[in-house]
């Protein structure tokens, strides 16, 4: 695959998840729901992009320029959450059971660990 369109089909989706989210963000706060629970409106987008993350798989060709866009691009910048929860899942059907946590546990511990010493 050239990388020039590689970069421009990610660049562009990656711009388009990012409105996406943007949007989503706003849409669920309008409807009241959400209101000064910003973190459950993350955690709908998170789980609506790790589905449609998994459709992308699912019907796009493997590697093509079109699954770089909607999945590194559109997905990715809607929340790459749907892509750490979507190779957890693939580490586990590999049999890496082991890994797959390490990987979960790790990555909430440490991500979580670096926000809490930086906001204080």
């Amino acid at each position: 695959m050239n990388s020039i369109p590689a970069l421009v089909a990610v660049f562009l989706g990656g711009g388009i998840g990012a409105s996406l989210r943007f949007g989503s963000t706003k849409g669920l706060l309008a409807l009241g729901m959400m209101e000064s629970r910003l973190h459950w409106a993350t955690f709908i987008i998170n789980i609506m992009a790790s589905v449609a993350l998994v459709y992308v798989y699912k019907l796009t060709p493997e590697k093509s320029t079109i699954q770089l866009f909607l999945a590194t691009g559109i997905c990715g910048g809607w929340s790459t959450f749907s892509t750490f929860s979507y190779e957890t899942v693939r580490l586990i059907q590999q049999g890496r059971e082991w890994e797959a946590l390490a990987y979960v546990l790790s990555s909430v511990a440490v991500a979580f660990a670096a926000i809490w010493l930086l906001v204080k």
